[in-house]
């Protein structure tokens, strides 16, 4: 699976993978292996190695390697297959954040880009997202045309024959055309193309991606039911469980689709507060009667500088004003700051998308500087812009 962000939401892991194991680095981005991985591994084993006894009993314990070399190479494919949307992604000039392996397979994910084009975004996303199940079904082809190398029943036969159809499933399943599938997000990008709407593409590729998660829990229970069987209970843990993933997955992508259109259309002036800046050694009664000067009211910020010139803090403008007024020509503004932690400067016609993506190479920013050329006119609280943002 793979997480484009050609236009992109707010999401809190936007730019990083889950707690694991960095194995290496694909164009600057870590590989992780989740901690999750193992569990997927143990089962992987635990399931593979009755079928390797089975056809291969003279290998006794040695069978449980054979399993475990196999949910390896398993994984190794899904790495190909994340590697290979991180190909893609880079070559259209998208930024690799991480790659992760963990127990659903893995995902790819890009930091946020904002693309003015629309179809430019759409086909953006349309080839990101297509490349990997390409990759695994290229993958089971090359696998059918090496099994005539090995001995039928050796051990390279019986993990060649495994993988080769573990990448065939994953490159069809995968081509399924609901989210969070990657043929539900290359479904989302044709719809948005033609549409121009990214949120009605998501919209409808995630309730596909819901019927079809629907449709594993059918294709477990009804079919052995309408034989007169029982449902295998394994299966249908695994393809609840799978189910479980696809439905609250495609939620989560309608949720991020919300957010990303309120986005588009939101309007920073609704949480720009007027801000003003004075250097740390301006006195208290200067700064406050150029203040009061400029009739904003007594919400204006004040923003002190430090002797570079660079926001580090508020005036504390109520206790500034506690000094006896004899006392405020000698007083400076810097024994009243309010340091404050990170910040970024942003021009005053900026977007919300736009500020999102700045956002991403700062990302312990806490405050906004909002500029009209190099006159601070306002200051964002980005906890405050969040809030109004993520509201649902």
């Amino acid at each position: 699976m793979t997480q484009a962000s050609t236009s992109s939401g707010p999401s809190t892991k936007q730019t990083g993978a889950s707690n694991g194991l960095i194995i290496g680095r694909v164009f600057g981005a870590p590989v992780v292996l989740a901690w999750s991985w193992f569990v997927a591994a143990i089962i992987i084993t635990v399931l593979f190695a009755p079928w390797v006894s089975n056809v291969r009993p003279d290998l006794g314990i040695a069978s449980w390697a054979v399993a475990f070399a196999y949910a390896v190479f398993l994984f190794a494919s899904v790495f190909l297959h994340e590697f290979a949307h991180a190909v893609a992604g880079t070559a259209v000039g998208q930024r690799v954040a991480a790659i992760e392996l963990n127990i659903w397979g893995g995902f790819t994910r890009f930091e946020p880009k904002i693309e003015e084009d629309p179809k430019r975004a759409a086909s953006t996303s349309f080839i990101i997202s297509i490349v990997g199940p390409i990759i695994n079904l290229a993958l089971a082809g090359i696998g059918w045309l090496a099994m005539s190398a090995f001995e039928q029943s050796s051990v390279g036969w019986l993990l060649l024959i495994a993988v080769t159809f573990a990448n065939a499933a994953l490159g069809i399943i995968n081509l399924l055309p609901g989210i969070p599938l990657d043929g539900g997000w290359a479904i989302q990008a044709l719809i948005w193309r033609g549409t121009r709407s990214q949120y009605l593409g998501t919209l409808i590729a995630a309730w596909i991606g819901r019927i079809i998660a629907a449709g594993f829990v059918f294709w477990a229970l009804i079919p052995p039911l309408l034989r007169g069987e029982r449902p295998d209970l394994v299966t249908v843990l695994w393809m609840s469980a799978i189910a479980f993933m696809l439905w609250f997955s495609a939620g989560d992508s309608v949720t991020h689709a919300k957010r990303a259109r309120r986005m588009e259309t939101y309007d920073l002036r609704a949480v720009i507060q007027p801000a003003i800046a004075a250097t740390h050694d301006s006195s208290i009664e200067q700064t406050l009667s150029f203040a009061d000067s400029l009739n904003m009211g007594p919400t204006v910020i004040i923003v002190v500088l430090n002797e570079r010139g660079l926001p580090y803090g508020f005036l504390d403008r109520h206790a500034a004003s506690q000094v006896p007024i004899g006392a405020q020509q000698q007083e400076t503004i810097a024994a009243y700051a309010r340091p404050f932690g990170g910040w970024i400067g942003v021009p005053e016609d900026i977007t919300a998308p736009h500020l999102l993506e700045s956002l991403t190479h700062r990302p312990k920013a806490s405050y906004c500087m909002v500029m009209r050329g190099s006159t601070l006119t306002g200051v964002i609280d980005l906890q405050e812009f969040f809030d109004e943002l993520l509201a649902d």
